[in-house]
């Protein structure tokens, strides 16, 4: 099946909705610590990735490797603030308000609180990032805290049993210096 081609209800939408949940019916003592990630059979993870999400204060984002047809997507930091977001690189659907994989992004628990009708949605497939993203309050994917050394380290790739297709882009730009 095609991944562009929508389906009739989205996968993982209802065991995401399950778990936050969960989450809200069991708060933590000190929610102020909780860190939510919502992982993926299909990903590989580095568990340096962990380690950098225990430092998220409201939400995060770092690369993903392998991602949209493309060797990376992810954000892109200022190299002389590696703190400040100034751009994403992402080859499927760049317009998106978030432009990046589930494996992208975790949040601190306290949202799910906070924004008490925060869910996935069953009906709008490729959007569901940006959708939970904005119903936890925030605007833009610019507001996420850079992680994995300012977005110049891949810790998350999203690897399947079959060989990845990564399609050469007329006018591909480099990662940014320091890039691993």
């Amino acid at each position: 099946m095609s991944p562009f081609r929508r389906r009739k209800r989205v996968r993982g939408s209802a065991q995401r909705n399950k778990g936050i949940e969960w989450i809200r019916n069991h708060p933590l003592p000190n929610t102020e610590k909780g860190i939510v990630f919502f992982a993926d059979d299909d990903n590989t993870y580095d568990p340096r990735i962990f380690k950098e999400m225990l430092t998220t204060q409201l939400g995060s984002t770092w690369p993903v490797g392998l991602v949209g047809g493309s060797k990376w997507e992810g954000c892109i930091t200022d190299p002389k603030d590696r703190n400040k977001i100034i751009g994403f690189w992402c080859v499927f659907r760049p317009w998106r308000q978030f432009p990046f994989d589930m494996a992208a992004f975790a949040v601190n628990a306290r949202l799910f609180t906070l924004f008490p009708t925060a869910r996935f949605d069953y009906n709008r497939a490729l959007e569901q990032e940006g959708l939970i993203l904005s119903q936890l309050g925030f605007h833009s994917a610019y507001e996420l805290e850079p992680k994995a050394d300012g977005c110049s380290k891949v810790f998350v790739w999203h690897t399947q049993t079959r060989t990845p297709t990564v399609f050469p882009y007329f006018g591909f730009q480099p990662p940014p210096p320091g890039f691993v």
